[in-house]
């Protein structure tokens, strides 16, 4: 895809839940909530990247990525939108506030 195609896209799937590739490999998934002439701005809720790369974050951000430097933009099936988060494991919880 071209840069204009891009942003075709990108003005075409505004609000809305897309997945990202980039020419890097990395995937984002997330809702576009911005876009100018060379960038589209991104409200990530998850990433992943080639095998090996770990990608450890706070979600949701606005990330920024340039028109140029994609590859495809395509709306996303709703299964990859959500990450748990690391830090907050469903229970049980352990600590003083569990019964012995």
């Amino acid at each position: 895809m071209t840069t204009s195609k891009h942003y075709s896209a990108a003005k075409k799937y505004m609000n809305r839940r897309v997945k990202i590739k980039t020419k890097y490999g990395s995937t984002f998934y997330g809702k576009i909530v911005k876009v100018s002439s060379s960038k589209v701005y991104l409200k990530v809720s998850s990433v992943s990247s080639s095998p090996g790369k770990a990608h450890i974050s706070f979600f949701p951000f606005i990330l920024p990525l340039v028109l140029f430097d994609l590859l495809v933009i395509v709306l996303a099936d709703g299964r990859h939108h959500h990450v748990p988060h690391p830090h907050y494991p469903h229970g049980p919880y352990p600590g003083p506030y569990r019964r012995l």
